[in-house]
């Protein structure tokens, strides 16, 4: 049994006087320091971020980009009114027009075109997340929503932290520093305050056994955001298998 179980009410699923959206924030306030701390990350805090490691993570978020608007296709087939389904548009148009600028100041730092890097199939990482939101997506509407909470709600809450924490005279000099600006932008952060409060109104309409199932669809997704880190930073293949499971010489 996880401390979220122990922590949440039989009832409610919240401890007294606290959101479930903060009540998940801290109980897995773990993973989102282990995503702060990844090397990839650290790559993008201080610049020195390889060349390939970079550029093999623009190719794969575009393909999870992609598949993160289809799961808002999800969504609006199971939006109550049509005030969730105008969320699901403006979302998607936001994903669409300005999400792909973090990708762009990626491309830039080496002088490489965006369309040069998209990337014909996913990492094995990548396709596993997708298929966790997917899935989500073909449970409720809450589900779905806490299963794709955790990509925006960490990299928005990294990019405020970086701004926190950075020395304007060294950041400058940083390739990166216009994806943090744009992860840690009062406009992220009000669209993240939007979500939070969305997720916590779904939470408070469901019973215990849906709520229990947003909690894990969140905790999975926490996992899966460090994972893609990883599988970034070691541009992850399906061929990472050893020789002798394979049966090679």
């Amino acid at each position: 049994m996880t401390t979220l179980d122990h922590n949440l009410d039989t009832q409610t699923n919240v401890p007294a006087g606290e959101g479930f959206t903060a009540a998940l924030r801290r109980d897995h306030d773990r993973l989102f320091e282990a995503f702060w701390a990844h090397p990839f990350l650290a790559g993008l805090r201080d610049g020195s971020l390889s060349r390939e490691a970079t550029l093999f993570y623009v190719g794969q978020d575009h393909q999870y980009l992609s598949a993160y608007l289809r799961c808002y296709g999800l969504g609006m087939a199971a939006s109550p009114d049509r005030a969730w389904m105008e969320h699901f548009v403006d979302s998607s148009l936001f994903l669409l027009n300005d999400e792909t600028h973090p990708h762009h100041v990626m491309c830039r730092a080496f002088g490489v075109d965006y369309e040069q890097v998209q990337h014909a199939r996913l990492a094995p990482s990548s396709q596993a997340y997708i298929d966790h939101m997917m899935v989500s997506g073909h449970d409720s509407l809450g589900v779905l929503s806490f299963a794709l909470l955790p990509c925006p709600w960490t990299y928005i809450w990294a990019g405020e932290r970086y701004l926190q924490q950075v020395d304007p005279a060294t950041a400058e000099n940083n390739p990166f520093h216009e994806w943090w600006t744009f992860y840690g932008s009062p406009d992220s952060q009000q669209l993240l305050s939007d979500l939070l409060e969305r997720c916590d109104q779904l939470a408070a309409q469901a019973g215990p056994a849906e709520r229990a199932r947003m909690a894990r669809a969140f905790e999975l997704s926490c996992y899966h955001e460090i994972r893609f880190w990883q599988m970034a930073f070691t541009q992850e293949s399906w061929d990472d298998v050893p020789n002798e499971v394979l049966g090679s010489d």
